[in-house]
């Protein structure tokens, strides 16, 4: 028998990961244009000023008028720019490329279980959603990955208008099911923004600690909530019948 009828799922290092580091694919794509930049430098310059532009224009510049691709244009330059490229013309082609390169499966990976273990919950009459800090590719990228079909409910943050771990994204996908917050849970690789954001509203939660490195740094939650890949959600879903 079902014990959680709801399972909502991150996306970004939860379901899929980049195939190449930032950097790596920064500086590859800068070589289709002839410009030849440190990937390592470039990672660096990108981590600093994406932390930057969330807290500047939080939600991929949802409240700020400006596009998703205005958002990331914006970081390209100036992770370029720091490490000594300036020259905006093909800035602005490498920004474009980037842009549409990761809007395709070929920029991602998928974690080995993850379509099997979908797979196994769809048959086992689980409803299936996503809720992810992301932009407006998020879908495409579902669909080109072949998880998309898996989802009875597919919400970016950029669409939602608040992002995690902002209770009310959670709340409005509770409110769409009519179902209450203890029959889901939400699985995600964020202690603060996927379980925290998730028990904000009631829900279960469960963290996706693939390395066993969260595990050890937090004492607050407890060892059981963790799960070393989603395999192992099997044994949490069903409840014993006595």
């Amino acid at each position: 028998m079902l014990r959680l009828k709801v399972l909502t799922f991150d996306v970004n290092n939860t379901l899929i990961k980049v195939r190449n580091s930032v950097g790596q694919q920064y500086a590859q794509v800068a070589s289709h244009f002839a410009v030849k930049v440190n990937a390592d430098e470039l990672g660096k310059a990108y981590r600093v000023l994406y932390k930057e532009q969330n807290k500047k224009r939080p939600n991929f510049g949802a409240e700020s008028g400006i596009t998703s691709e205005q958002w990331w244009g914006e970081i390209v330059h100036k992770s370029f720019q720091q490490v000594g490229y300036t020259e905006e013309n093909t800035l602005a082609k490498i920004s474009a490329k980037l842009y549409e390169d990761y809007k395709h499966a070929s920029s991602w990976h998928v974690f080995p279980e993850v379509k099997e273990m979908l797979k196994f919950l769809n048959k086992n009459g689980v409803c299936l959603g996503v809720i992810s800090n992301m932009d407006e590719r998020l879908i495409p990228i579902l669909q080109e990955t072949d998880l998309a079909q898996h989802f009875a409910f597919i919400l970016p943050s950029i669409q939602a208008k608040c992002h995690k771990p902002d209770p009310k994204i959670f709340q409005q996908v509770l409110d769409r099911l009519r179902i209450p917050a203890a029959d889901c849970a939400h699985i995600g690789d964020n202690i603060e923004k996927d379980y925290y954001g998730a028990k904000g509203v009631g829900m279960n939660a469960f963290v996706i600690d693939r390395d066993k490195t969260l595990r050890q740094q937090h004492d607050d939650i407890p060892k059981e909530q963790f799960l070393q890949d989603l395999t192992e959600l099997e044994t949490k879903i069903f409840q014993e019948i006595k």
